[in-house]
């Protein structure tokens, strides 16, 4: 995109949402603002100040928090070591993850992983109950149930993604959007005909670690790095999607005869409950939805090796 003396709001959206998308795609990475200016094929200056009048916040002030978050939620659902946890969030060392860390939720890491319930935690459920609540929903907790899902694997793969969600009201944009983005998704998944690829949503942040406001929910198509022809097809077909890696391995499968929304309170609390019983614990924060329709889909929960 050149760079115009007048950008339009899109103009800044789409700019502002390709460097989000970066930075999440590039969590464990080295990089600079110049970067991504210099991949998006405008100005430093242009860009910073693109991204800082759209999202509110500077791009660096972002990349920082984001990494931070992400690191508390596997902090409390993975069981990865301060270590490892440092170093796929971006740290050099364990110190410096530490020091940053302590600065920015005012609990050291071993802390922090002792807390019962986050600081967030009551408000985000509170608020997401009270917009997706609809009747019956109580006995919708008997189809999380461990012993009802199925251990798989799944390949590394690319997702091709739009937010649903970017403001102070992320599910309700969410519950908004997403029968028309399924539809669009579906359409594009029968184009690539590819196995196991999947029209699946979730959201770039860790819940309930990042403050309901900046929640950025997803929805998109992934399909395995194999497909090497859909890739290119979608590339070339779908170039302003967003792209982000999503790491195969072993998953826990979950079928749930239930809408999205619907499954999204009762998919959270049964992971906490898991992990906190150690029945399971996760191998990173990019567990999903995979949807089959408006009234059914699939929770997948990726695991760490010991635990599939």
């Amino acid at each position: 995109m050149s760079k115009s003396a007048n950008p339009t709001k899109q103009q800044l959206e789409q700019l502002a949402l390709q460097g989000l998308s970066f930075a999440d795609d590039h969590v464990s990475d080295v990089f600079s603002i110049k970067d991504v200016s210099d991949r998006l094929g405008i100005s430093y200056s242009y860009f910073y100040h693109s991204f800082a009048d759209y999202m509110g916040e500077p791009f660096w002030h972002y990349v920082k928090r984001h990494r931070l978050e992400l690191s508390a939620g596997l902090l409390r659902h993975s069981g990865h070591s301060i270590g490892v946890i440092a170093d796929l969030c971006g740290y050099a060392t364990t110190a410096a993850f530490s020091k940053a860390f302590k600065q920015h939720f005012k609990e050291s890491p071993k802390e922090f992983r002792r807390i019962a319930e986050l600081p967030n935690e009551k408000r985000t459920i509170h608020i997401i109950e009270t917009i997706t609540t609809v009747a019956g929903t109580d006995i919708f907790g008997n189809f999380f149930q461990y012993d009802r899902g199925d251990k798989v694997h799944l390949p590394d793969s690319m997702l091709y993604y739009s937010l649903l969600s970017r403001g102070q009201n992320p599910i309700g944009e969410m519950i908004a959007k997403m029968n028309q983005y399924y539809s669009i998704f579906s359409k594009i998944l029968g184009q690539v005909e590819v196995p196991q690829a999947k029209v699946i949503t979730g959201t770039l942040d860790s819940v309930p670690v990042t403050d309901y406001e900046k929640i950025s929910i997803f929805a998109g198509v992934s399909i395995p790095l194999t497909a090497i022809a859909a890739h290119h097809h979608m590339d070339n077909t779908f170039p302003y999607l967003m792209k982000k890696r999503i790491p195969g391995g072993h998953f826990l499968r979950l079928p749930v005869p239930m809408d999205f929304a619907t499954a999204g309170i009762p998919m959270y609390n049964f992971i906490n409950q898991n992990c906190k019983e150690g029945n399971f614990k996760m191998s990173g924060n990019h567990f999903f939805m995979s949807l089959n329709g408006t009234q059914s889909c699939e929770i997948y929960i990726p695991l760490l090796r010991k635990h599939y």
